[in-house]
């Protein structure tokens, strides 16, 4: 099946990407106004009368990807990289580009029931603060909140070269492949590895603006 190229994607299922991610990129987390969407907290910190249980999560299988997601970026000038849960901190100065092949997603949402949070459940709490909290209505217009966060658990990095470069072994000196959380990493070749098990850093999210 051909893989479906990233920003189809995410059209196709109202996400939104993430420029930097961060492992408390979680729903309820807010986001800044800027199209990178930075982390700038959490609604817990505001809505501090909800329990504890109420912002609680779970993370399943999103069974949105049939075949392959696919996204290239260029590395021209690059030494680092920092995305779908891998972190390389130097060795890349030869690779010219590199290539994404998401063939696995999970999201993580609010638990579902009574007593947890949802949508329909903030959007009130958070529409009176207009009255209740004014510095906190204000701190939050225009921002985003996140309702679910989406992982690439199983992605694999094909790079491109100048030359026939082994590029494994100069990633390796310069100290390897971070992955998040308890993902691994397993080198298939000297310019390919695979990330598997990424449940910590998402890559997109879902959620609304204020």
């Amino acid at each position: 099946m051909a893989g479906l190229k990233l920003p189809q994607f995410l059209r196709r299922y109202d996400l939104t990407l993430l420029a930097v991610a961060t492992d408390d990129i979680v729903p309820g987390a807010v986001l800044g106004k800027r199209r990178g969407h930075a982390y700038q907290g959490h609604l817990k910190e505001i809505l501090t009368s909800k329990p504890a249980k109420f912002w609680r999560t779970e993370i399943n299988a999103a069974n949105i990807v049939y075949g392959s997601v696919e996204r290239s970026l260029s590395l021209n000038g690059k030494s680092r990289l920092d995305q779908m849960g891998a972190r390389i901190e130097g060795g890349l100065a030869r690779a010219k580009s590199v290539d994404f092949s998401i063939t696995e997603v999970r999201a993580r949402t609010f638990r579902n029931g009574t007593g947890h949070a949802s949508m329909f459940s903030l959007v009130p709490l958070v529409n009176g603060l207009r009255r209740a909290n004014r510095a906190a209505w204000k701190m939050l217009n225009g921002r985003r909140i996140v309702l679910e966060a989406y992982y690439a658990s199983e992605v694999t990095l094909i790079f491109k070269t100048n030359g026939n470069v082994d590029l494994k072994a100069e990633v390796e000196r310069a100290g390897g492949v971070q992955a998040s959380g308890n993902a691994g990493v397993r080198w298939s070749g000297n310019r390919s590895f695979k990330i598997s098990g990424n449940m910590d850093v998402p890559f997109a999210f879902r959620g609304w603006k204020i």
